[in-house]
């Protein structure tokens, strides 16, 4: 998995298929697991995380000089670009309510937000806190501690690989998961305020017998 963003009722997440070309799959809370996007051409080889498209479809932070930032439509045609001129790369993508990207720029550590009516964007540093989400160590066996930063009244929810719910309560920084009634496997933490929503991926190995 490479990318993630969720709406009201599913997850997306942008990854390979067992062949190594890109797919967004989509995830229900009740475990339902289906295709949702496997068409991208053009897009390259270096993608790193997407971001809904009104009407339909993601847009794809990639590896492209020329337009880092581009959107397909659920059809696989492209539906829009954002030049290099504008945001020289990008890694992390949102779009706020408004409709803007809100992209994370590694060349210069800076979030650009992107107005893609005008074609315009707008550089922010200090002004726009970034949430960052990190955990005290993975892979874990019994509880594992879920740090955060940037996000104002945030909760947290903890997913299995089917989508289905496993835990969920405020987020205020920190959140100490024990995991000790749950299987081991891969599961998917996601922190989320009123303006972005963060994602880490954890292990829970059997532990020492």
């Amino acid at each position: 998995m490479t990318g993630a963003c969720f709406d009201s009722n599913f997850i997306y997440l942008l990854g390979t298929n067992s062949s190594g070309a890109p797919v967004v799959a989509k995830f229900t809370t009740a475990g339902t697991v289906s295709s949702y996007m496997t068409l991208f051409p053009g897009l390259g080889t270096g993608y790193h995380d997407i971001a809904f498209l009104s009407g339909g479809g993601v847009w794809i932070a990639r590896d492209n000089a020329d337009s880092p930032i581009i959107a397909y439509n659920t059809s696989g045609v492209v539906a829009g670009f954002i030049e290099g001129s504008l945001v020289s790369a990008a890694r992390g993508l949102a779009v706020d309510s408004e409709g803007h990207i809100w992209a994370s720029n590694p060349d210069n550590d800076m979030i650009y937000q992107i107005d893609v009516i005008t074609g315009t964007a707008e550089e922010h540093s200090s002004a726009v806190t970034p949430r960052t989400l990190a955990v005290s160590e993975n892979p874990f066996s019994g509880s594992v501690l879920i740090t955060g930063s940037g996000f104002t009244g945030a909760d947290i929810q903890v997913y299995d690989v089917f989508g289905r719910s496993v835990e969920s309560a405020p987020f205020s920084g920190s959140y100490l998961w024990n995991a000790q009634s749950v299987s081991p496997g891969i599961y998917f933490a996601r922190v989320s305020d009123s303006s972005e929503t963060l994602v880490t991926r954890l292990i829970k190995t059997a532990g020492p017998r």
